[in-house]
């Protein structure tokens, strides 16, 4: 049964834009047996900068891993780590692999909760990293609204302690994103001294978020299930992102 799943795990490295629906459902009927396989390609950052199909893979696997147990909190952790390198972060597999990674975080439950906030409380983890968990940390608030106060108070501790200002800068963007008008003076007292960095989340764009009910919206793609992130997050083909890149143009 192992060899079975490490094979069909194996598979996505090669399935290009998506898994066929035999593949989600084999991978998600294997449950436990199949978190070490598809966690272990979630990991593969280096596949991230090759060509396509195989820097897919790991997306795939970071999807699928939202629908299987929930891993240790201490290999989450180990997924807040894996940033990909800089040099190929904006291709298609690395981009949305890293835009997906804090909602699927969040998606992983109470230890996913776990691992980010232990990420955001570790000095010696990269700023990236930090600022990741932060990230999955407003979308955890999202997802159960019994967490809400919790990561709120989190977050708000943070705005005293947090020496990073781009890390400084995500805790305010969570915050905002959160709604958290309670926090405004606060936030505007962090700007006050230079402890955010406004080329991440500037400090109008704090305030207009802090003060709109509507900002939650920010929040609302983690609760896409599987199917819906293939159909509204792609991958694309290279078609689809040549005309995407005209709309855009054209847009502008």
């Amino acid at each position: 049964m192992a060899a079975d799943i490490e094979h069909v795990v194996g598979q996505l490295r090669r399935v290009g834009l998506r898994p066929s629906d035999r593949q989600w459902e084999t991978i998600r009927e294997a449950g436990i047996a199949a978190v070490e396989p598809v966690l272990a390609l979630a990991l593969d950052v280096d596949a991230l900068g090759e060509a396509e199909p195989a820097s897919l893979g790991p997306v795939h696997a970071l999807r699928l891993l939202a629908e299987l147990p929930p891993p240790h909190v201490e290999e989450i952790a180990r997924l807040l780590r894996a940033t990909p390198p800089d040099e190929y972060r904006l291709a298609q597999g690395a981009y949305i692999w890293w835009q997906e990674l804090p909602q699927i975080v969040a998606r992983l439950g109470r230890p996913g909760y776990e691992a980010a906030r232990q990420v955001l409380s570790d000095e010696n983890a990269g700023r990236d990293a930090r600022a990741v968990a932060v990230e999955s940390l407003s979308f955890a608030a999202e997802l159960a609204a019994d967490r809400r106060q919790e990561v709120i108070a989190l977050l708000r501790e943070r705005l005293a302690s947090e020496t990073d200002p781009y890390v400084m800068a995500h805790v305010v963007e969570a915050l905002a994103n959160l709604g958290t008008a309670a926090a405004y003076g606060e936030i505007m007292d962090a700007y006050k001294r230079g402890a955010v960095d406004k080329e991440t989340i500037s400090a109008a764009d704090a305030r207009q978020h802090l003060l709109n009910p509507k900002a939650r919206s920010a929040l609302a793609c983690v609760y896409h299930p599987l199917a819906e992130r293939y159909e509204k997050h792609g991958p694309y083909t290279e078609v689809q992102r040549r005309a995407m890149a005209e709309a855009y143009r054209s847009a502008g």
